[in-house]
């Protein structure tokens, strides 16, 4: 699967460009990062790749065909998480909150429920099911909301900010969860300013500033430049690289 933005452009009321002809090719392979100083256009990106917004000029391609035409078809391939996992946890409990995509669109319970435990064992929240969302902690609303996406099975995974205000354990059990999808085929996109959590395990990096990619490397490749970049990194050569992870050598998922 590709997903591929075409001059991309997007204002807001009062003039201030938010994507500014922006192109980029993302695909299911691999570890993508996409980074840049606050208002460079990175979360705005990710809404547009699903059509939650719209573009004021350009145009994105899912496999050669505008998205306004496979719109459905893309939202059950790519799954986004969002910043705030509030914001898709809607069941009260862990188990209505993971049954509710599949239930509106028809399912009958005995054809999802061996998908919703399998990705509620693959975020580290089996045996979860009666637990009340509100009750979760920041890391297990996070897994959560990951655990949901899941669920439709998608070729691509979307997060946007996904260690904000998690602690070095959360962080580590998020990491881990996103590296064993790599490991099964699920391309992941992630939009971080937390590069000292995660830059080790991505196998491209993509800087945005002012609504444009002005980098896109593998990280080996931009190692050198990210101080002038305005992008935080541990001091040295890239020997330090492989350090800048969040993810304990002995992690695992537990509650």
């Amino acid at each position: 699967m590709t997903i591929e933005c075409q001059a991309l452009t997007r204002r807001f009321p009062g003039g201030r460009c938010g994507l500014d002809g922006l192109d980029l090719r993302l695909d299911t392979a691999g570890f993508t990062l996409i980074t840049g100083h606050n208002g460079s256009g990175k979360s705005l990106l990710l809404r547009h790749l699903l059509g939650l917004e719209q573009p004021d000029a350009g145009r994105v391609l899912v496999d050669g065909r505008p998205l306004a035409a496979c719109l459905a078809g893309t939202r059950r391939r790519v799954a986004l998480v969002f910043q705030e996992p509030e914001h898709q946890i809607l069941g009260l409990t862990v188990a209505e909150d993971m049954a509710f995509g599949p239930s509106c669109a028809g399912r009958k319970p005995a054809d999802y429920e061996p998908e919703l435990r399998s990705a509620l064992a693959c975020c580290g929240l089996a045996g979860f099911e009666e637990h009340l969302t509100a009750n979760l902690s920041g890391g297990e609303k996070r897994r959560l909301a990951v655990a949901a996406c899941l669920a439709s099975q998608p070729e691509l995974l979307l997060l946007d900010e996904p260690f904000n205000d998690l602690d070095w354990r959360g962080a580590s059990e998020l990491l881990a969860i996103l590296q064993a999808l790599r490991a099964d085929g699920i391309g992941i996109v992630v939009v971080t300013h937390d590069l000292e959590k995660c830059l080790a395990h991505a196998d491209r990096l993509v800087v945005l500033d002012g609504g444009r990619v002005v980098r896109d490397a593998p990280p080996a490749e931009l190692w050198a430049e990210l101080p002038a970049l305005g992008l935080r990194r541990l001091p040295g050569g890239l020997d330090q690289l492989p350090a800048m992870t969040w993810l304990k050598a002995e992690a695992c998922v537990a509650g």
